[in-house]
């Protein structure tokens, strides 16, 4: 009878991992703080300080070129002349106004060269917000499975000391003793993948935070979504290319018009005459069929190519996250399927239990249906941060707001 009491003592812990509750939701605020380090993460900064660059280059480019100053003698003998006054010493100031038109949009141009690349600092952190949910999803899936199959251990234990009892009793042979320890060793194995699998998603945690990670993932559920795919960041950034296609043409369009030049000079003649000047000056496009008209139809080639693009990003878009939302159906249903096995393997269990105790089943039959129904547990863990993993994918797509 004591023997009898051991024996259930150890497989009583295995119940405890058969209820088949959802993980503890996790701490905002562990959470949130490492969310706030990949902010600095290298390829996120590289994209908010080009995007940066982008836009003060932009802004220069509604200046004017430097002034120029002048000056100059204007009829200065070498030798002997007899027109010595005509002499005068002059200053001056000559400005170039390039057309505003081609200003502007050389400033329009850079501010959404800046804005597309302020996108794709912000879906880099998307992709990688999504990758830290995952990887938290994997590691709490693993340490869920090293306690079920901590309990998997406790339950072979027992049966094998159910097994080699009846050995030293002569009911029973040491193949079945064999046998069980070599089904035993499945649970060491799937321990020590474990081992390797943590110790690699925390060295990329480590990469991608700069220290170890220890937070519970966020409850997550998918963004609604029907079939427009217009808010989406690979959408955006593609738009962006549009927009600056946009402004080239502008440009391009801009530079038949034409460059002023004004200039002033100041001059002192030889007998002491004051004398001044003003000049304005107009560029006059004569050589445009030769230089400006090509590059306007290359603009607008330009423009046509990134409608062309953006069309194509759309349906990449909308079928990558079709195929990702019905993963998580799937994933989602499996759950329901593997839950519905596990309460039947639990009743099983209980059942064998019973009969057990009724002295119409044998303890190993009991032991094994306990193992069964742990490793459906273990199914379903690892399920869960699948699925975890999925939903995080498919929301990085949607933008919710500008977060750099």
């Amino acid at each position: 009878m004591p023997f009898v009491l051991i024996v259930m003592l150890l497989a009583a812990g295995a119940p405890d991992a058969l209820a088949g509750d959802a993980p503890k939701k996790q701490e905002p605020a562990a959470f949130s703080r490492l969310v706030e380090r990949l902010r600095d993460h290298p390829e996120v900064r590289a994209y908010v300080e080009k995007a940066e660059t982008q836009r003060l280059y932009g802004d220069g480019e509604a200046g004017l070129p430097d002034p120029m100053l002048m000056l100059g003698v204007q009829d200065y003998a070498l030798g002997p002349s007899m027109s010595r006054d005509q002499q005068q010493k002059m200053f001056g100031i000559r400005q170039e106004i390039p057309r505003l038109s081609v200003r502007e949009a050389k400033v329009a141009r850079g501010h959404a060269e800046s804005q597309k690349t302020r996108l794709m600092a912000d879906y880099a952190f998307a992709a990688m917000r999504a990758r830290l949910i995952a990887a938290l999803a994997e590691l709490q899936r693993i340490k869920e499975q090293e306690k079920i199959y901590r309990q998997q251990d406790r339950l072979f234990e027992a049966e094998r000391l159910v097994l080699a009892g009846r050995v030293s009793a002569n009911q029973g042979g040491t193949g079945d003793l064999s046998m069980q320890q070599a089904d035993r060793t499945e649970v060491a194995l799937n321990v020590s993948e474990l081992g390797e699998q943590g110790h690699e998603i925390e060295a990329m945690l480590i990469n991608m935070l700069g220290e170890p990670a220890n937070a519970a993932p966020p409850e997550i559920k998918p963004v609604a979504w029907e079939s427009d795919v217009g808010n989406t960041y690979p959408v955006r950034i593609s738009g962006q290319d549009i927009a600056v296609a946009e402004q080239e043409i502008k440009q391009r369009e801009g530079e038949f018009g034409p460059n002023l030049l004004v200039q002033s000079n100041y001059a002192r003649m030889y007998g002491g005459d004051n004398a001044a000047t003003i000049t304005v000056g107009v560029s006059v496009p004569l050589w445009a069929s030769a230089s400006q008209k090509p590059k306007l139809s290359a603009a607008k080639a330009g423009l046509r190519a990134a409608e062309a693009d953006l069309g194509g990003v759309e349906r990449q878009t909308t079928q990558r996250l079709s195929y990702l939302r019905a993963q998580i159906e799937t994933s989602t249903q499996k759950l329901k399927i593997l839950k519905t096995k596990q309460d039947s393997l639990e009743q099983a269990a209980g059942a064998a239990l019973r009969e057990y105790e009724g002295g119409k089943a044998e303890l190993p039959s009991v032991l094994k249906a306990k193992r069964d129904a742990l490793g459906v547990r273990a199914t379903m863990a690892a399920e869960r941060a699948k699925r975890t993993a999925l939903i995080a994918d498919f929301n990085r797509y949607f933008i919710e707001e500008t977060r750099l």
